[in-house]
């Protein structure tokens, strides 16, 4: 009797391991709410990945799951019961918070091993070593976005090898790879203007933005299509920051890793210690800067005045195209680079700037300008290409 119950046993547990180890779904939170009488969405982000869509009605939509895959029901418990939120209603304000320590996104993986992993993989790209960076068009920051392939992940992770303790590589067993999937989707009415806090969270949204939003962030990631709203009130700090065009808003960026614009137009810009590329300059955009580096590759046909201002910057700047300008710098203590030119404009005494290079004729009246007023910093121009080798 006793050697037939020990095979049947061993046989069940096989059977539950095999079936516990299937992707499994939870609800972390799901809820809608009438906004007809609601002006403001408050958002209170830390540890979040969200997707932000437009809703078809006049509730608010929220609905937000995680996927688990090879892990036991003790750690998914106890990672759900590290996710506290709360939606409420509170006079012409709906408020969400959703706070967490775990690590969200769309795809996340993990591996525990005592002896390290190495990666041994044969399709690594590398990009071209020359000095000569192009110019790039409005519609290559179009087809940006800062969303991460799950795909991408996976072909990645086949590549990795575990290290065993004599040192020996052998491949990565996938049952020992615990996976997490967060699908977070807030659908909100495009009426409701939007206050929002961010703490090392990834914040996307997929629609137009016509209404106002404020937004403090800190160690996030922030994607947008088209922002138009002349109240926008931006802070960040640190994080990746990416937009398909800014129309109106003041923006504070502050050691910001990588932001990427398509457009901007009738913005103002303050910032320091960031990198910017921006697709293409419109009307009416201002730039005050501290020890940032910047690549400008295009200028709308009709952008009107540019004004920069920096210190200990560097600036790479394409002409514009097609379109009458003129070109003025300022500044001391600042090299500039144009063709194979350089020239350097020593340090002043009094700290005062002076008139450095004009490009166009001074004496006629031009509805597009540039003003860059350069303090102990480096400016490139080009064409068609910078030679970054300098």
């Amino acid at each position: 009797m006793t050697i037939m119950k020990s095979p049947y046993k061993i046989f069940l547990l096989l059977i539950f391991t095999t079936i516990f180890l299937k992707a499994q779904t939870y609800d972390v939170y799901k809820e809608s709410f009438d906004a007809s009488n609601i002006k403001n969405l408050v958002l209170d982000f830390e540890g979040t990945y969200v997707l932000i869509e437009k809703s078809e009605n006049n509730m608010v939509h929220f609905d937000f799951t995680i996927e688990f895959t090879n892990y036991s029901q003790k750690e998914i418990d106890a990672y759900l019961k590290n996710i506290n939120t709360l939606g409420e209603i509170k006079i012409q304000n709906l408020e969400f918070k959703s706070i967490t320590n775990n690590h969200l996104g769309n795809a996340v993986y993990s591996l525990e091993t005592i002896y390290g992993i190495t990666f041994e993989g044969n399709n690594v790209s590398f990009n071209d070593a020359s000095n000569l960076k192009y110019r790039k068009s409005k519609q290559y920051f179009l087809s940006l976005n800062n969303t991460s392939k799950i795909e991408s992940l996976k072909n990645y992770l086949k590549n990795l090898r575990e290290v065993d303790n004599d040192g020996k590589k052998r491949k990565i067993n996938p049952d020992k790879v615990k996976i997490s999937k967060t699908k977070f989707i807030i659908k909100v009415p495009e009426y409701l203007n939007y206050q929002i806090k961010a703490q090392k969270s990834d914040i996307n949204f997929n629609h137009d933005i016509e209404t106002k939003i404020t937004l403090n962030a800190k160690d996030t990631n922030l994607t947008f299509k088209n922002l138009n709203n002349p109240d926008n009130a931006f802070a960040i700090v640190n994080g990746n920051f990416y937009s398909a065009s800014i129309n109106g808003g003041n923006f504070t960026f502050n050691h910001v890793t990588k932001l990427n614009m398509a457009s901007i137009e009738n913005c103002m810009f303050n910032s320091e210690f960031s990198h910017f590329n921006i697709g293409e300059i419109g009307k009416n955009v201002e730039i005050n800067d501290f020890n940032s580096k910047f690549w400008i590759y295009n200028f709308a046909t009709n952008f009107g005045t540019f004004k920069l201002t920096t210190e200990y910057s560097e600036i790479n700047l394409f002409y514009p195209e097609n379109t009458e300008y003129l070109l003025t710098t300022f500044g001391h203590n600042t090299k500039h680079y144009t063709n194979k030119l350089i020239t350097i404009t020593p340090p002043s005494k009094k700290n005062i700037s002076s008139k450095m290079m004009v490009i166009g004729d001074e004496s006629k009246n031009y509805s597009n300008k540039i003003e860059i007023n350069a303090t102990h910093g480096i400016i490139k121009f080009g064409e068609d290409f910078i030679d970054v080798s300098n």
